[in-house]
Protein backbone atom coordinates (compact mmCIF):
# COMPACT_ATOMS: atom_id res chain seq x y z
CA UNK A 1 0.00 0.00 0.00
CA UNK A 2 1.45 3.46 -1.13
CA UNK A 3 -0.19 5.83 0.89
CA UNK A 4 -1.51 8.80 -1.41
CA UNK A 5 1.67 11.86 -1.65
CA UNK A 6 2.16 15.47 -2.08
CA UNK A 7 4.95 17.45 -2.90
CA UNK A 8 7.59 19.87 -1.40
CA UNK A 9 9.56 21.76 -2.95
CA UNK A 10 11.78 24.48 -2.96
CA UNK A 11 15.64 26.18 -3.73
CA UNK A 12 18.26 25.02 -1.77
CA UNK A 13 21.12 28.44 -0.48
CA UNK A 14 24.03 28.70 1.45
CA UNK A 15 26.11 31.45 3.38
CA UNK A 16 29.05 30.57 0.50
CA UNK A 17 29.83 31.20 -2.70
CA UNK A 18 28.45 27.45 -3.55
CA UNK A 19 26.14 24.75 -2.25
CA UNK A 20 27.38 21.97 -0.80
CA UNK A 21 25.76 19.12 -1.16
CA UNK A 22 22.72 18.36 1.42
CA UNK A 23 20.34 16.32 2.89
CA UNK A 24 17.26 18.00 3.50
CA UNK A 25 15.14 16.33 5.91
CA UNK A 26 11.24 16.28 6.60
CA UNK A 27 10.17 15.59 10.03
CA UNK A 28 6.52 14.38 10.46
CA UNK A 29 4.49 15.89 13.30
CA UNK A 30 1.87 13.80 12.50
CA UNK A 31 3.78 10.35 13.10
CA UNK A 32 7.22 10.95 14.60
CA UNK A 33 8.62 9.64 10.91
CA UNK A 34 11.47 11.15 9.39
CA UNK A 35 11.94 10.92 5.30
CA UNK A 36 14.76 12.63 3.70
CA UNK A 37 16.46 13.61 -0.39
CA UNK A 38 19.81 13.92 -1.05
CA UNK A 39 21.27 16.90 -3.23
CA UNK A 40 24.37 16.76 -4.75
CA UNK A 41 26.99 19.60 -5.00
CA UNK A 42 25.80 23.34 -6.17
CA UNK A 43 21.87 21.13 -6.85
CA UNK A 44 19.88 24.52 -6.30
CA UNK A 45 16.60 22.96 -6.13
CA UNK A 46 15.20 19.50 -4.23
CA UNK A 47 11.84 18.25 -4.72
CA UNK A 48 10.32 15.13 -2.10
CA UNK A 49 6.95 13.26 -2.53
CA UNK A 50 5.80 12.93 1.44
CA UNK A 51 2.62 11.42 2.81
CA UNK A 52 -0.19 14.25 3.76
CA UNK A 53 0.71 15.44 7.23
CA UNK A 54 2.96 18.34 8.62
CA UNK A 55 6.51 18.86 8.76
CA UNK A 56 9.18 20.25 10.00
CA UNK A 57 12.21 20.94 7.06
CA UNK A 58 15.69 21.66 7.58
CA UNK A 59 18.39 21.21 5.32
CA UNK A 60 21.90 19.68 6.59
CA UNK A 61 24.92 20.26 4.24
CA UNK A 62 28.53 18.11 4.10
CA UNK A 63 31.72 19.14 4.31
CA UNK A 64 32.67 17.46 1.40
CA UNK A 65 30.14 16.25 -1.04
CA UNK A 66 31.18 15.65 -4.14
CA UNK A 67 29.26 12.33 -4.53
CA UNK A 68 25.69 11.65 -5.12
CA UNK A 69 24.32 10.86 -2.77
CA UNK A 70 26.70 13.00 -0.83
CA UNK A 71 29.44 12.16 0.93
CA UNK A 72 31.67 13.11 4.10
CA UNK A 73 30.54 14.14 7.23
CA UNK A 74 27.78 16.89 7.98
CA UNK A 75 28.99 20.64 9.06
CA UNK A 76 29.15 21.00 12.56
CA UNK A 77 26.14 23.11 13.57
CA UNK A 78 25.42 24.25 10.48
CA UNK A 79 21.92 23.74 9.18
CA UNK A 80 19.06 26.00 7.27
CA UNK A 81 15.72 25.33 8.10
CA UNK A 82 12.39 26.33 7.42
CA UNK A 83 12.18 28.87 10.33
CA UNK A 84 10.03 32.16 10.82
CA UNK A 85 12.81 34.03 9.38
CA UNK A 86 12.55 33.15 6.10
CA UNK A 87 9.08 35.03 5.39
CA UNK A 88 10.36 37.76 7.71
CA UNK A 89 12.83 38.50 5.08
CA UNK A 90 16.32 36.81 6.51
CA UNK A 91 17.05 40.16 8.01
CA UNK A 92 19.38 40.65 11.09
CA UNK A 93 15.93 42.79 12.82
CA UNK A 94 14.05 38.70 12.43
CA UNK A 95 15.04 36.69 15.81
CA UNK A 96 12.34 33.72 15.86
CA UNK A 97 14.77 30.99 14.29
CA UNK A 98 11.52 28.30 15.50
CA UNK A 99 10.65 26.11 12.68
CA UNK A 100 7.42 26.74 10.76
CA UNK A 101 5.10 23.45 10.84
CA UNK A 102 4.35 22.83 6.73
CA UNK A 103 1.08 21.19 5.64
CA UNK A 104 1.51 18.56 3.05
CA UNK A 105 -1.67 18.14 1.09
CA UNK A 106 -2.28 15.28 -1.29
CA UNK A 107 -1.90 15.79 -5.04
CA UNK A 108 -0.21 19.58 -4.29
CA UNK A 109 3.30 20.58 -4.75
CA UNK A 110 4.26 23.38 -1.92
CA UNK A 111 7.36 25.68 -2.03
CA UNK A 112 9.57 25.07 0.71
CA UNK A 113 12.88 27.06 1.19
CA UNK A 114 15.10 25.77 4.00
CA UNK A 115 16.85 29.19 4.47
CA UNK A 116 17.97 30.16 7.98
CA UNK A 117 21.46 29.31 8.26
CA UNK A 118 21.56 31.87 11.26
CA UNK A 119 19.56 30.19 13.99
CA UNK A 120 21.60 29.23 17.18
CA UNK A 121 23.19 26.31 17.42
CA UNK A 122 21.12 23.54 18.63
CA UNK A 123 17.73 24.96 17.94
CA UNK A 124 17.72 21.98 14.72
CA UNK A 125 18.00 18.60 15.17
CA UNK A 126 20.84 16.81 14.36
CA UNK A 127 20.91 15.52 10.91
CA UNK A 128 19.66 11.80 10.57
CA UNK A 129 22.38 9.10 9.42
CA UNK A 130 21.11 6.26 7.33
CA UNK A 131 20.00 3.40 9.80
Amino acid sequence: FIPPLGTVTGNLSFPSSFIPAMRVVFYSLTDGSVSYTDTGMNQGTYSMDLPAGTYHVVAYPYSAGMGTPPVGSPIAGGAGGYTQFVPCGLSADCTDHSLIPITVVVGQTIMIIPGDWYAPEGTFPPMPTDQ
